[in-house]
């Protein structure tokens, strides 16, 4: 019903996003304080983590390792619902950085439990915020990070040419929210492959001498695909619906 592990897809976009932090003069990995306050280490781990902490690369890459398996033991775990790879790497993704216990009492899961994995994508996008200075506010990295794995999660699924839902043949007047959700699904689908675009460009150096013209232009098409679905969801707020 789910997949064994996580793939080396998932993996790399784990990666990409929480980086190698620290790099000392020494050349070992110390820990640091995130932006939420944690002390963290390496790949983003946060388990036994304290201060003056320092590790190997080699530990530090084996610790992303064991941390991946308590994110894919949440996942097998709590969903009850068949998911694919990329949906599976998308979720072990949002665990890693929200947690389990925030993950296992979310609104994500339910709606994931029922089969409305249409609704995963959305339910993700909620999960950029963190307290800065005790103070609950949007994080812009949160919101590219939950883009990304938000685009990783929706990549299976069926077109209409390969039987899935049709669209509608005629748009109703008295259907505005149904709008909202396309753009702010849209806004999430451009910003997210953009985004995972402008990840696969930087591994393009070698073989393409104008890639850092394409990162631009793909950092460009992600920005206008975040703005989209954040004023889809300011628009929903503002009259109500949460």
């Amino acid at each position: 019903m789910h997949p064994k592990s996580t793939s080396q897809t998932g993996i790399n976009l784990i990666k990409s996003f929480e980086g190698l932090h620290k790099v000392g003069e020494d050349g070992m990995i110390h820990s640091y304080r995130c932006v939420a306050g944690r002390w963290t280490i390496g790949y983003g781990s946060c388990k036994g983590v304290r201060s003056g902490q320092r590790i190997t690369v080699e530990e530090a890459e084996q610790k992303l390792r064991e941390d991946l398996q308590w994110c894919e033991a949440v996942v097998k775990r709590n969903v009850e619902v068949p998911l694919t790879q990329n949906q599976y790497d998308g979720l072990v993704s949002l665990i890693f950085n929200i947690g389990g216990p925030n993950f296992q009492s979310s609104t994500l899961l339910k709606r994931l439990n029922r089969g409305l994995y249409h609704e995963v994508p959305e339910q993700i996008m909620r999960w950029n915020k963190a307290r800065v200075s005790g103070v609950l506010q949007v994080v812009r990295g949160l919101t590219r990070r939950r883009t990304a794995e938000a685009a990783l999660f929706s990549m299976d699924a069926d077109l209409p040419s390969n039987g899935g839902d049709l669209p509608p043949q005629k748009v109703e007047q008295a259907a505005p929210k149904s709008l909202k959700k396309s753009k702010t699904m849209a806004g999430v689908g451009v910003a997210g492959a953009a985004t995972v675009a402008n990840e696969i460009s930087g591994q393009l150096q070698g073989l393409v001498s104008y890639s850092e013209n394409l990162k631009v232009i793909f950092l460009v098409v992600a920005l206008a695909g975040i703005c989209l679905a954040g004023y889809a969801r300011f628009k929903d707020h503002s009259e109500g619906e949460r």
